[in-house]
Formats: C-alpha cells, sequence, structure tokens
C-alpha cells in the first residue's frame, strides 16, 4: 500500500458497518479450506454499470482471500460467482484493488478484466510552476458565469474517443451553482486576460471510502480549454489548491479519473500516486440466449 495513505485508513468498524450491508445483497460467496475462512466476494448490484446491462460491483472492502493460494482462491471464487450473478442477468463485473498489489491486479486482468478507474493521492505540497500570464482566483457563485461554456466543454469532451462517457448535458451554471452551495466545497479558475480558461472542483468526499478520511479533500472536477493545455493552468490552478489545503490543515490531497482519458492519466499521474484501480469485465449477453 502507498505510504502516502494514514495509518490509520483502515477502520474495521466501518468495514463492518459497510460489509453488513452488502451482505444483504445475497450476492456474496466465501471460500472454505478446511472449514477455515480463506477467501470471500461480494459486491452492489447495479442496474446499469458502465453501459445498460446489470452488473455487480465488488468495492475494495468487499473481496479478499489469503496471501497464500490468492491466486487460486480468487480464480475460484470468481468462477463461482460470476457463473450465478451471470445466470441472473448480471453481466458487468467490476472490481475495485490496492494498486500496489501488481500479481493480484495480473491475476484478474487473466480472467477478462481490464483497466477502467484510477484512485490516487499526494501530500499537500507546494508546486514548483509559475505562467505570469495566468493568475488563479478561488470563486464564488457570482464566478461561475465565467465558467459555463467551459463546463458545458468539459461535458461534451469525457463522449469523445476513447473515453465514451456519456454524460448527461445538464444545465452548466445551475448545475455548478447547486453543487458549490454545498457544504465544504470548493472551486477554483484560472484566467488569462480576463478570460477563464480552466476550473477544478474539491470536495470531502470521493469515489471510494478511503477518500472519506478526515485528513483528504478530494478533486472531483477539472478541466482546463484545449488551446491552454501548454500553458501549465492545470498545474497553477492544483498548487493554488495546494496552498489552500496547507492553509487549512488538510495533508492529503486526492483525486479519481478513468485511466482511458490520456490527457487526464498523463496529469493526475504526474502529480498524484495511484493507490487503486477499478477493473471491469463485460460479458457477451449473448451467452444468456444460447443457454
Amino acid at each position: 500500500m502507498t505510504n502516502i495513505l494514514p495509518d490509520n485508513i483502515i477502520e474495521l468498524n466501518k468495514i463492518k458497518e459497510l460489509m453488513s450491508q452488502l451482505i444483504l445483497n445475497e450476492i456474496g460467496f466465501i471460500a472454505l479450506l478446511n472449514d477455515q475462512l480463506v477467501g470471500f466476494i461480494t459486491g452492489l448490484k447495479v442496474d446499469e454499470l458502465f453501459g445498460k446491462c446489470k452488473g455487480i460491483y465488488s468495492p475494495l472492502y468487499a473481496h479478499g482471500a489469503k496471501k497464500e493460494y490468492r491466486e487460486q482462491i480468487y480464480k475460484g471464487l470468481y468462477q463461482y460467482a460470476a457463473d450465478r450473478w451471470v445466470k441472473e442477468g448480471y453481466m458487468t463485473h467490476a472490481l475495485t484493488f490496492f494498486a500496489h498489489d501488481r500479481r493480484n491486479i495480473e491475476t484478474w486482468t487473466w480472467q477478462g478484466f481490464g483497466f477502467r478507474c484510477v484512485d490516487a493521492i499526494r501530500k499537500a505540497e507546494v508546486i514548483d510552476v509559475y505562467n505570469s500570464s495566468i493568475k488563479v482566483k478561488k470563486a464564488n457563485v457570482p464566478d461561475i458565469s465565467n465558467i459555463v461554456e467551459i463546463h458545458r466543454e468539459h461535458i461534451k469532451y469525457y463522449k469523445k474517443s476513447p473515453i465514451f462517457f456519456p454524460k448527461n448535458e445538464e444545465d452548466p451554471s445551475r448545475d455548478l451553482i447547486n453543487w458549490l452551495s454545498k457544504d465544504n466545497h470548493h472551486l477554483w479558475i484560472a484566467y488569462t486576460e480576463n478570460k477563464a480558461i480552466g476550473y477544478m472542483m474539491l470536495e470531502p468526499t470521493g469515489e471510494t471510502y478511503i477518500s472519506e478520511h478526515k485528513n483528504i479533500m478530494n478533486i472531483t472536477g477539472a478541466y482546463t480549454t484545449e488551446e491552454e493545455r501548454g500553458s501549465k493552468a492545470g498545474a497553477m490552478i492544483l498548487n493554488n489548491i495546494q496552498k489552500w489545503l496547507i492553509d487549512n490543515d488538510y495533508p492529503l490531497c486526492g483525486v479519481d479519473f478513468e485511466s482511458i482519458n490520456n490527457l487526464g492519466s498523463y496529469f493526475w499521474t504526474k502529480y498524484f500516486t495511484p493507490y487503486t484501480y477499478s477493473l471491469v469485465r463485460r460479458i457477451d449477453e449473448r451467452v444468456l440466449d444460447i443457454n
């Protein structure tokens, strides 16, 4: 596990609470060896998971296997679980793993899974970056009108190749105002010659239960206009966020992004260390017709 994460990141009481909720889904299975528990897998039922098919998502805390024979245990568990999930029409399967466990991730890629999402983290530290033509401002509600078109462009960006992520085109102004009005939600905007060229959003929670830790604030939205992507605007916004985190006693900054977002992946991995990967497998639904 990356040594950037807090020492007390694994809160057993929190894990027990989350697991007790998953048990009610009745889609989990355990592996026994000589009547001893050696592995388990369960998850959340999702009506539409990365597409129109029903799916099962197994979060970081919803699966595990003893280190000894881990590969065989996981393969056996998944073969058993997937058989039942598919028979119930759950054709998309997704799981999250700690990023440091490369051998475990390789086990799952051999089961037909591919990378999809990344959670990453960094210590709150000042970044050595500067462009005299760019100014960064922490935004208030009246400033949102300056980034309405950029936010709309951001939504369209995710629909393009190779991401193909179908984000809904909501009212950009209303969407941002509602978001910024929530407790402990913050927004920064970069300007050049009084024209907005990019923004980043910061809030207390992200995509994993780890992101909810009291020491972590999470970047949950970021975009720089195409013509300004070489101007260091993104890094300058990120640097302003780092300064704010330090001033407000948050030692860590998290972010989640799509591995298939080539521009985003390049930027975030330059400044952050991945701590989890989420992998996805889509089962060919025609197998149900054959059966």
